[in-house]
């Protein structure tokens, strides 16, 4: 099977929803802290959330390089 090669806008836009998916999820997970829910949920969702964001942002500026 293969896989059709986004161009560079769709990669870019794809990107950042997932910069705005990681921001969300850093914040479920401080929310979560707040109100004293489970705290294996807040840890998951701030590692999680700070993984993607973390990629996201290495891919972004890799793709403005080039």
């Amino acid at each position: 099977m293969h896989t059709v090669p986004l161009g560079p806008r769709r990669t870019r836009v794809s990107l950042f929803l997932g910069l705005i998916l990681a921001v969300i999820m850093i914040v479920v997970g401080i929310v979560a802290l707040g109100v004293n829910g489970p705290l294996w949920f807040a840890v998951v969702m701030l590692v999680a959330g700070v993984a993607i964001g973390a990629l996201a942002v290495v891919r972004l500026l890799l793709l403005r390089r080039n």
